[in-house]
């Protein structure tokens, strides 16, 4: 279960002035790439359009080797899995019934969430995202960590070979965050998934990926590995701050500082 998708010179807009020109990315198998940038530099239109919920004004998508548009929908639906930011929250639905969506690219008009390859999707996504003990719990008695991992495994259950995730660690506090990145990790490591996630944080980014691009001043700033991307000078040229980025002398893997400070109130006696 894999794949590849790529995209070549692509213009992102939302009717007027785009927010990106020039886009050419491609996702490899197996691999966690990170799209970063300051808000409004088009990190969720590109996720989108890789997804085929946004028309690029130019430039071309390409999925194992076909034109994105060239798909339809439910056979689309078999290839790539996307999830949104901060997606509502059914009343009453139970892990295990979320999770059994996902098969819906699957599945005929007559039986829904019978056959046994439906079944057997929906454990591997449970056991995937370490969610076997709460299949029977609603969703409004999870924590923010385990309800995203349930919509995670929605996701992972279409048995797809690309997973789209659009700021999965928003609104969750930092164990949850690194909880998700490391299943996230994982999903590319032992099942060979091909992942794209928007982050806002640059350390996270880093940590978890193997290939970052730097959406700012409507193009890719830079991309590559963690330590190739992420730079001092990529920093300064994509969000206008003075940094200190180390790497790491083991894992090399890059840390980026602020290396200036606001002024400290005055203090009165």
């Amino acid at each position: 279960m894999s794949a590849e998708i790529s995209t070549s010179d692509l213009t992102l807009g939302h009717g007027g002035e785009p927010v990106a020109r020039g886009i050419s990315v491609a996702l490899a198998p197996g691999e966690v790439t990170a799209l970063v940038g300051p808000n409004g530099s088009g990190k969720s239109t590109l996720l989108r359009t890789l997804a085929r919920l946004h028309r690029p004004d130019a430039g071309q998508v390409v999925l194992d080797g076909r034109d994105l548009g060239s798909y339809r929908p439910r056979e689309l639906a078999r290839k790539l899995s996307f999830l949104a930011q901060a997606p509502i929250v059914p009343a009453g639905v139970t892990v295990e019934e979320l999770v059994a969506y996902g098969r819906h690219p699957h599945q005929g008009l007559l039986a829904r969430g019978t056959g046994r390859e439906d079944r057997e999707a929906v454990a591997w996504a449970l056991d995937a995202t370490n969610l076997q003990g709460l299949a029977e719990r609603t969703l409004d008695r999870l924590s923010g960590g385990e309800r995203q991992r349930a919509w995670i495994a929605m996701a992972l259950a279409q048995r797809t070979g690309l997973l789209l995730l659009d700021e999965p660690t928003t609104y969750l506090d930092i164990r949850y965050q690194i909880d998700v990145l490391r299943l996230v990790r994982r999903l590319a490591d032992e099942h060979g998934i091909t992942v794209a996630v928007v982050l806002h944080d640059l350390n996270q980014a880093a940590a978890f990926s193997d290939a970052m691009v730097v959406l700012a001043q409507a193009r890719i700033v830079a991309s590559g590995t963690p330590a190739e991307a992420l730079t001092e000078e990529t920093v300064r040229t994509a969000f206008g701050i003075d940094t200190t980025v180390t790497l790491d002398p083991h894992t090399g893997v890059p840390t980026c500082l602020p290396t200036w400070r606001e002024p400290s109130a005055a203090v009165t006696t």
